[in-house]
């Protein structure tokens, strides 16, 4: 029985960690996502200055 609760609290504790690494890849994504649109925003910005 003791071995049966400690596969269980290693697998939550594997779930849990998985969850958490798929959450930082998210939020990586999403920081390259928004350098990626902050950088358009800035090329964009700097061919309105050159036409004026």
């Amino acid at each position: 029985m003791e071995e049966q609760r400690l596969r269980e609290m290693i697998r939550e504790e594997l779930i849990a960690h998985d969850e958490r690494t798929k959450a930082e890849v998210i939020t990586i994504r999403v920081n390259d996502q928004m350098k990626a649109t902050m950088l358009e925003v800035l090329k964009n910005m700097n061919h309105q200055q050159l036409k004026l």
